[in-house]
């Protein structure tokens, strides 16, 4: 009813306005009936100055709000465009991720399809074992869960091995480190491997091939008893291996027996100063995986296979064939390829069944599932590095595939940012219609009170003594009307009303709604005069069109 009611008022209001403007001949003819009408406004609004003034700042104060308000739309659109102009970006980027992605995915396929093909053949993997092998019994994955308070203990028992401690030890008859009998007893080893002399430390490219075909035949043996898939090995993967030993070792002098037995040495020290140290100042023990040389394993590393020159990264380190005891175990226990292809089984069994010390860390490694190339090389030192390995197709696809991942994200950042401009946008077009709104009101006011005063003034130049009688009907719309129009005009809060609201030019109109039927009497054109009829006509059409071109209209951002 508000709106309705505010609609009919300024449509009055507009209608007046247009026949004060334009009715100039109907003015003419009626000029008593103008005056008597005006006279109606003026008399009751003796602060029409004052309220002329007033409207003027809540129309300034309404332009500013306008002008503001269109500052935050201009600001907001620009941030959507650069909102999305970023989306576009990121799709582009996303999309040209997506293409490096599958270009990488497809190279890596075709590497590992050719890898796939110079792995040994099953028959070639036997021949490489000869019947050496791994009795894991009833072993399966479960039994390298860390929850068990013993995990080495829990493994021995399910597999029915009560007595496997240290394999490496010393024999007191013979002065010597051995492997324990039982294992020595259990593997086969044909003629020619124990006819064959070697030092450890110093094997030849043929010899570190057989050493790593059969630490890898042996190991995929393994997981085969597990129900796990088995690793690609081959000429290529020992080159691999053998850069990271080269880089890693070799090049360091790095001796993994001697680095563990400096850590044991350092953790007993550490041990005894614990025991008198309070509990706040007692020294970590240090890591025994401080035996590898971590800055250097897993790094890229550049070798050099059928000529052609690449890169490969460890995922993972094994090292077998070392003593806490004796940091020449190999050189003591190693003479001979049986030898050292016995304590390589030996060491591997160590991995699997005897690591309670690294939380079975070894035996996951075996038996992982996230690796699909194995290598195995000996250092230096008669020391044993088994690697799982990723190649560089297949560092290609993880890259491309974090990149895509990222891409994927940014996607979406930049289109929550752009929903984000976008409301922010919709919310200052908003604040730009209303305050719109709020101004056109303002502007309302201020020419309804604008013609309030010229009326007041042109009343002021007539006489003032014109005998002028009213019936007691008219009489008492005039009452009416002054006691509304004062109302409207003399508040003290009339300013902040045009600036927030509609109340006071419901008040205006109000009054001039109210004394419509007496101003109609006196301004309906009489009969005859036409060229009064038709100004006024038009003056009301005009007024009518302002209030549709003021009031009405509704803006599109």
């Amino acid at each position: 009813m508000k709106n309705q009611h505010l609609k009919q008022s300024v449509l009055t209001a507009g209608v007046i306005a247009g026949a004060a403007f334009f009715g100039g001949g109907w003015q003419e003819a009626h000029a008593d009936t103008v005056k008597n009408s005006t006279a109606q406004i003026t008399t009751t609004n003796p602060n029409a100055a004052t309220s002329t003034t007033d409207a003027q700042c809540a129309v300034a104060s309404a332009q500013a709000a306008v002008s503001q308000a269109q500052q935050k739309v201009d600001s907001a659109s620009a941030a959507v465009a650069s909102a999305s102009a970023a989306v576009n970006s990121a799709t582009a980027a996303q999309s040209s991720a997506a293409s490096a992605a599958s270009v990488a995915q497809s190279n890596y396929a075709i590497a590992s399809a050719v890898a796939q093909s110079q792995m040994p053949s099953s028959a070639e993997q036997a021949a490489a074992l000869n019947g050496s092998t791994i009795d894991i019994k009833n072993a399966n994955l479960n039994m390298f869960d860390n929850s068990s308070s013993d995990a080495s203990a829990n493994v021995k028992n399910q597999i029915g091995e009560v007595n496997v401690t240290e394999n490496w030890h010393f024999n007191q008859a013979t002065q010597k480190y051995e492997m324990d009998p039982s294992l020595k007893d259990a593997l086969t080893v044909v003629p020619d491997d124990e006819s064959m002399t070697l030092d450890p430390t110093k094997l030849t490219q043929a010899q570190q091939s057989e050493i790593s075909d059969y630490v890898a035949a042996l190991i995929n043996q393994i997981r085969a008893k597990f129900g796990l898939t088995a690793w690609i090995y081959n000429d290529m993967t020992l080159a691999q291996a053998l850069a990271i030993v080269n880089y890693a070792y070799n090049s360091q002098n790095w001796n993994t027996s001697i680095k563990l037995q400096e850590i044991i040495a350092q953790n007993k020290a550490i041990e005894a100063k614990n025991k008198t140290a309070k509990a706040d100042e007692q020294e970590p023990l240090i890591d025994r995986t401080d035996a590898h040389d971590l800055d250097k394993v897993f790094d890229n590393v550049e070798y050099q296979y059928n000529d052609t020159s690449d890169k490969v990264k460890a995922s993972w380190e094994n090292i077998g064939i070392i003593s806490d005891k004796n940091p020449n175990i190999a050189s003591t226990l190693i003479k001979t390829m049986g030898d050292l292809k016995r304590v390589a089984t030996v060491s591997i069994w160590d991995m699997l069944f005897n690591d309670a010390h690294s939380q079975n860390s070894h035996a996951r490694m075996l038996l992982s599932t996230n690796t699909e190339y194995v290598g195995a090389a000996m250092d230096n030192y008669g020391v044993l590095h088994i690697y799982g390995l990723i190649p560089s197709a297949m560092q290609k696809v993880n890259e491309t595939q974090t990149a895509l991942a990222n891409a994927n994200k940014d996607v979406e950042t930049q289109k929550g940012n752009l929903s984000n401009a976008e409301k922010e946008l919709n919310d200052a077009v908003d604040a730009l219609n209303k305050a719109q709104d709020a101004l056109e009101k303002a502007n309302l006011l201020m020419a309804i009170e604008a013609v309030a005063k010229d009326a007041n003034q042109t009343s002021s130049s007539q006489s003032n003594d014109s005998n002028t009688k009213t019936s007691s009907s008219k009489s008492n719309k005039q009452s009416s009307l002054k006691d509304v129009t004062v109302k409207a005009t003399s508040e003290p809060t009339k300013v902040s009303q045009a600036k927030h609201g509609d109340s006071q030019l419901l008040s205006t109109s109000n009054a001039i709604t109210t004394a419509e039927p007496s101003i109609f009497e006196r301004l309906l054109p009489q009969t005859g005069n036409r060229n009064g009829l038709g100004m006024t006509i038009l003056g009301m059409l005009m007024g009518m069109m302002s209030f549709g071109f003021l009031g009405l209209r509704k803006r599109r951002y």
